[in-house]
């Protein structure tokens, strides 16, 4: 299992390093790419099958919800909200009228994930398209990485205390605390270190290493959550070692909004 991830992960992180260096439609299609299998994941998790109506419309609602972003028409944004909405309201009525069947959960469970992915994944383009996007975007996954690492690692080796034991029973306390602990340390001695590189003063950098870590692990137990409700493992097989897009890329979905808006309040765009 172990060299499975590590064998992932050297795959799979070189072609996230490219996508952010070359930035525009090309980060786009990527997150496009990764944003649709996402949502076939989700589709799946929540049994409403990917051949329905309601997923067809997940995977446009998504698709229509980057596109926006990138072309940074954000006015688009709410209408498209509504045009979902008003989608799955009649997709509602009509379930009632010929099928006699009330899919309100269904519905809205599948807008859910509109907006679990959409929105989420959004911030990640919003802050790559900024004037230094790519540092910041590197500086994100970076957090991340180094997080998870450390958190995996000593986990398993001395995590005793579980963290969430009904939502998440392998992650645990020990493990929380050195992801958070090692990503600070590190984002720490960057900014002083390579203070050129890492243009963050060191308070800074130690606040924006704690919101990443914090907000990585709730993004993973809110994926956690989803897939214990669902009584899933994982949310797909695509990555060797790892799961599915979903399990690897569910510590993003909440940090990515925390570091926009950390770079937009510190005035860095």
């Amino acid at each position: 299992m172990l060299l499975l991830r590590i064998l992932s992960a050297l795959v799979g992180i070189p072609v996230i390093i490219v996508g952010i260096y070359y930035g525009g439609p090309w980060f786009a299609l990527l997150l496009l790419l990764i944003i649709n299998v996402a949502i076939f994941e989700y589709n799946q998790v929540i049994k409403i099958g990917n051949s329905s109506f309601l997923a067809v419309v997940n995977h446009l609602g998504v698709s229509f919800y980057l596109i926006i972003i990138y072309l940074e028409e954000y006015a688009l944004i709410t209408p498209l909200f509504l045009v979902l909405l008003f989608i799955m309201f009649v997709n509602v009525l009509f379930n009632m009228e010929v099928e006699e069947k009330q899919s309100f959960s269904e519905s809205a469970t599948a807008l859910w994930g509109v907006v679990y992915l959409g929105v989420l994944f959004g911030y990640l383009l919003m802050l790559r398209l900024q004037p230094e996007g790519a540092l910041y975007t590197y500086a994100l996954f970076a957090g991340i990485w180094i997080h998870d690492t450390m958190a995996y690692f000593i986990g398993v080796k001395w995590g005793i205390r579980k963290f969430a034991p009904q939502i998440s029973p392998k992650k645990s306390v020990e493990g929380s605390l050195a992801g958070m602990g090692g990503t600070i340390i590190v984002f720490f001695s960057a900014a002083i270190l390579f203070p050129e590189l890492f243009a963050f003063p060191p308070a800074g950098a130690i606040i924006l290493a704690l919101g990443i870590s914090v907000f990585a692990q709730l993004g993973d137990l809110m994926e956690s959550a989803l897939k214990r409700q669902m009584q899933v493992k994982d949310s797909g097989t695509i990555i060797p070692g790892h799961g599915g897009v979903l399990d690897r890329f569910d510590s993003i979905m909440l940090a990515a909004p925390f570091a926009y808006y950390f770079f937009l309040l510190a005035g860095m765009f």
